[in-house]
């Protein structure tokens, strides 16, 4: 997909397919988005687990255009596997309890993918959602990939699926008076703010990490220079200069 969609377009889709599902489905989209539902309900996918046995192992997700071939472990063999046009796959292992942030993202990224097709009018080719590792060392090829216009901006949209503005504003509400988080420098957050991230972001289903680049992106962190941070809350330097 060699399209480009600015993310204020992406945005504006995600926004106008989330407030059509939550008027259809009001309370599935209240305090969060009930992502499964809104991709077998109102996107008509399927969602199905298998054991990947890929050898990138950061490949867990994988939207099936009936062709491409997933590989698998299956009876204790490693099979390619064709499952059904528009079926989304996740790695099982997403299914654990404390997966739910990485499970719900992943479903989002695919169907994002599965949403841009329509929007590019192209057909819909089998794609993966690759974590990025940053430990490990990756061949320029794969960064390409990784990175590639296509992959952005089903990042881009799985996030405001899952986070749409009005969810993030009503949490904001419940956990920080609807006051914008402190950020001092570029990436430095006091532990009680920290907990306070944490916190919402369980409430709304997505990681800490997923929840604090959404806020970011909605203008909803409010900077700070780091010396305000060593001198106020560190208490150190003998105070402001």
């Amino acid at each position: 997909m060699s399209n480009y969609m600015s993310r204020a377009e992406i945005e504006e889709i995600s926004e106008g397919l989330i407030k059509l599902y939550a008027q259809k489905y009001r309370n599935k989209a209240v305090q969060y988005i009930d992502i499964e539902h809104f991709i077998t309900e109102f996107l008509s996918l399927n969602i199905e687990y298998a054991s990947f046995a890929e050898d990138d192992s950061g490949r867990i997700g994988f939207l099936a255009d009936g062709e491409t071939p997933l590989l698998i472990h299956q009876e204790g063999k490693i099979i390619p596997f064709v499952f059904p046009k528009d079926t989304i796959v996740l790695d099982k292992f997403l299914l654990s309890e404390k997966e739910q942030g990485r499970r719900r993202f992943t479903m989002a990224h695919e169907a994002s993918h599965h949403i841009l097709c329509k929007m590019y009018s192209v057909p819909s080719a089998g794609r993966f959602h690759t974590e990025y590792d940053s430990e490990r060392s990756y061949s320029k090829d794969e960064l390409v990939q990784m990175f590639a216009s296509a992959e952005w901006q089903a990042d881009t949209m799985g996030a405001s699926l899952l986070m749409p503005r009005y969810i993030i504003e009503n949490a904001m509400a419940k956990f920080h008076n609807s006051q914008p988080i402190k950020m001092y420098g570029n990436s430095t957050i006091t532990q009680k703010d920290k907990a306070i991230i944490r916190n919402m972001a369980v409430y709304v289903g997505v990681s800490y990490t997923a929840l604090l680049i959404r806020l970011r992106e909605l203008s909803m962190l409010e900077y700070h220079d780091i010396s305000e941070y060593i001198s106020t809350e560190l208490n150190l330097g003998g105070g402001m200069i």
